[in-house]
């Protein structure tokens, strides 16, 4: 997983900066749509697939389904993606991105424990701490070294900083919540893991046609209506599926992916859009780094943010210990001590405040 997780943050490190080098103009845009419709419906995909793995072959299947996306991947990138190359004699930035990493890392798991001990409590304290200490090294080591991992300067440029902004505000609002709404269409509901995946199919569709769509027809459209409508649009998604209750079936969600579908339709490709053109050509590879960087600490945060909320919610009319069971997916175990239509309730109060 470790292994994964390098080649993955390679990867979307320089797909953003591979693209902005190849296409210009209308073709940059309609590109980026591209892209943007490929990783929403991979996305969606995702789980609908591990479904119908772990009801088949078995969990372990997804990691060997990815060996043949892997290998047609590598054939394509040496067939027809032609070579880029930065400033010759750049070093890599090891102090910041150890300090980035500890930022990152106690950030989010401060906000993670805080959903078990508490916000006042010691450890959630000192992760946030060590979170702020490890972000003041990191700006101080980002002004002082020669070839930084993420100047520091960029973030007086408004447009850099709000797409960056944008980007872990995206991924959170979008997708932060969708983890527990799988708990519930799974664990409450009793869906397979197929089926349940199958509900999120309606925000994959949505986010593919309005994604290939806009990179041809919104080419030219300010960025901060694409990124702001969209990201308008995911709130008003979830503001639709806000209103749950313990008779609640999969259809109540529909609306609200449909509406998060759009938006993340429109924000995908105009964010990466806008992170290239918010800085100079030779820092196309550091702006493409740092959106994804950006959307990927906000889905992490989301989901602690958002699972913490949750719990808090459902405890409000259950014990502590037994709403981080049921939002850990422990319902069949919860059924013999709680009627189900009070662990229906409880969950649905909880995804309703997230």
């Amino acid at each position: 997983r470790g292994l994964q997780g390098v080649g993955a943050a390679a990867m979307f490190a320089t797909t953003l900066p591979l693209l902005g080098s190849v296409y210009q103009g209308r073709r940059r845009s309609m590109a980026l749509g591209v892209w943007g419709a490929v990783s929403g419906a991979a996305a969606a995909v995702g789980p609908v697939l591990g479904g119908l793995l772990t009801d088949g072959p078995g969990w372990r299947w997804i990691f060997w389904v990815n060996l043949p996306v892997s290998v047609a991947a590598v054939w394509l990138t040496l067939r027809v993606v032609p070579e880029s190359r930065g400033a010759a004699g750049r070093r890599v930035d090891w102090a910041g991105t150890a300090t980035f990493a500890a930022f990152a890392g106690a950030l989010t798991y401060g906000a993670v424990r805080a959903g078990s001990h508490g916000w006042a409590e010691g450890g959630t304290l000192a992760s946030f701490v060590l979170a702020v200490a490890a972000l003041g090294a990191f700006v101080a080591v980002e002004r002082r070294v020669a070839d930084p991992l993420l100047d520091p300067r960029l973030f007086l440029r408004p447009a850099f900083s709000g797409v960056m902004l944008g980007g872990l505000a995206f991924n959170a609002a979008a997708f932060g919540v969708m983890a527990y709404t799988s708990i519930w269409l799974q664990t409450l509901l009793g869906m397979s893991p197929v089926r349940g995946g199958l509900v999120f199919v309606w925000l994959s569709l949505a986010s593919f046609v309005v994604a290939a769509a806009g990179g041809r027809l919104l080419h030219g459209v300010p960025a901060r209506l694409t990124i702001g409508g969209g990201l308008l649009l995911i709130a008003a998604g979830q503001f639709c599926m806000a209103f749950l209750d313990a008779g609640s079936s999969a259809s109540a969600l529909v609306p609200g992916l449909l509406l998060v579908g759009v938006g993340t339709g429109l924000v995908s490709p105009g964010i990466a859009g806008a992170a290239l053109a918010a800085v100079p050509a030779e820092r196309a590879g550091m702006a493409g780094g740092a959106v994804n960087t950006f959307r990927q600490l906000g889905y992490a945060l989301g989901i602690a943010v958002f699972g913490t909320v949750l719990t808090s919610r459902m405890a409000d009319t259950l014990p502590h210990d037994a709403a981080h069971g049921l939002a850990g997916g422990a319902a069949g175990a919860l059924r013999g001590v709680f009627g189900e239509h009070a662990l229906r309730a409880a969950f649905a109060s909880g995804l309703n405040a997230a």
